[in-house]
């Protein structure tokens, strides 16, 4: 077994995950430590209103981006590995075109609906520039991950920036202050600045000299590709940040702040997703274009090995300790441990079902992505209309456990239908099966 164990970890694909879950699990430690020290420095309802608009600025970004982060990924590793620099040259200017377009408008949206709601000039900035900001860096991010490193996309994006903002907040719970949300957001913005820079420049120096490449542009499929890639990527966000837009208006500030530290806490599942896609969308692109299968199969098979560990291991954790982690954002949230076990239950069944969203995306099949998506959205609001009222912020995890691990089905299904792999943990099953039949057929029992 210990010699298995070694050589499971010394495969390349193997600690090309676990290095990309660690950065993960490091990124959402430190967003952990920021979101229940910002806990202890607000009001309750100081927490709630910053929960809140920070999902909207997320939700802001992915908007203003209109699908072109994603678009990104699709087409720098087709055109890599078809060696094409003319359109490599001609999507990179087209993309960074569109977004910045499309992100003043949205700002400018927001801004104004802040305004209407009467909100204070300092918080509609801040907001403003977080938006600019963070729709930068996840752009920049994709850019970064496929011609740099996943840690410079990745790293810069979620890691190093709130390394600085965590030492903040210590300091300002050590002066015993109390904070704005305004300010937070401020502080926030000015740390992720610093990492943009940063992988603008690790761009510029890695990019090909396009000076002599004349521009060639695919318009036709892009903008098909984008759409469909924009419509997923808006979905998606209101999987993750709507909710507790959701939560604020039917409950109370205080419950938004609650929940969405409980939903915190359960995306540990989804960094592992998060991770997997990462790791995938600089990977399995290039495998499938350039038609490599077995190292496709291969890299996806050892992917749902590690997810299985962390699943089964992450479950374990929150059931044990999930009260004491709720405790660190402040006493009441302690309450609330079986919003926590619900919504982890989701987050990790969407988790054990693997990459099957980034490889529909990432092959071609992001048409079929989308309605489930949708159908996603669409039941979790209904789940929240109806649950809501009858068990305040349980039922909202409740709806949002079950539309996810149906929305994770479908996508499997889709998956195996479409690409004929199994991303999910069930693939092992089936390769164990078929290791145990290749055994029988040589007269042999495995480990002999």
């Amino acid at each position: 077994m210990i010699d298995s164990i070694v050589q499971f970890m010394r495969r390349d694909v193997t600690r090309g995950v676990a290095g990309t879950i660690l950065l993960k699990v490091g990124s959402g430690a430190l967003a952990f430590a920021l979101f229940s020290l910002a806990a202890r420095t607000m009001s309750p309802d100081g927490f709630g209103i910053f929960a809140t608009w920070l999902s909207v600025a997320q939700m802001a970004a992915v908007v203003g981006l209109v699908g072109q982060e994603s678009l990104l990924v699709r087409f720098l590793n087709e055109y890599r590995v078809g060696n094409q620099p003319d359109l490599t040259k001609g999507v990179l200017l087209s993309s960074l075109r569109i977004s910045s377009v499309a992100m003043l408008i949205a700002i400018g949206a927001t801004a104004i609906g802040a305004n209407i709601r009467g909100d204070s000039w300092l918080l509609i900035i801040a907001v403003s520039a977080y938006i600019a900001v963070n729709a930068g860096l996840m752009l920049g991010s994709q850019i970064a991950r496929s011609l740099v490193s996943i840690l410079m996309g990745e790293g810069n994006r979620e890691f190093f920036w709130r390394v600085s903002v965590v030492l903040f907040l210590l300091a300002i719970m050590s002066g015993h202050r109390q904070l704005d949300p305004a300010e937070l957001i401020a502080v926030m913005t000015i740390a992720m600045s610093i990492g943009l820079v940063a992988q603008t420049i690790a761009i510029a120096r890695v990019l090909p000299d396009f000076r002599g490449t004349a521009v060639r542009s695919e318009t036709s499929r892009w903008r098909s590709s984008a759409l469909h890639f924009w419509v997923a990527s808006i979905l998606e966000a209101a999987n993750q940040y709507f909710d507790v837009i959701l939560v604020y208006w039917m409950l109370d500030p205080a419950t938004a702040g609650i929940y969405f530290a409980a939903s915190r806490l359960a995306n540990m599942f989804a960094m592992l997703s998060a991770a997997l896609y990462s790791f995938g969308a600089r990977r399995l692109p290039s495998l499938y274009f350039s038609k490599n299968h077995e190292e496709f199969e291969r890299t996806l098979r050892l992917m749902a090995e590690v997810t299985a560990l962390c699943v089964v291991s992450g479950l374990l954790l929150i059931w044990v300790g999930g009260p004491h982690l709720l405790n660190l954002f402040g006493p009441h949230f302690a309450a609330q441990h079986w919003v926590l076990i619900v919504l982890a239950i989701g987050t990790a069944f969407q988790a054990a079902g693997g990459p099957s969203a980034a490889i529909l995306q990432l092959t071609g099949h992001e048409r079929e992505y989308v309605p489930v998506v949708a159908a996603n959205v669409a039941l979790r609001l209904i789940g929240f209309l109806v649950l809501i009222p009858w068990l305040g912020v349980l039922g909202a995890a409740i709806s949002a456990t079950v539309s996810l691990a149906l929305a994770t089905i479908a996508l499997n299904i889709l998956c195996r239908r479409r690409t004929g792999v199994d991303p999910s943990v069930l693939g092992l099953l089936r390769f164990s099966a078929s290791k145990r039949g290749a055994y029988a057929v040589r007269g042999a029992e495995p480990g002999e």
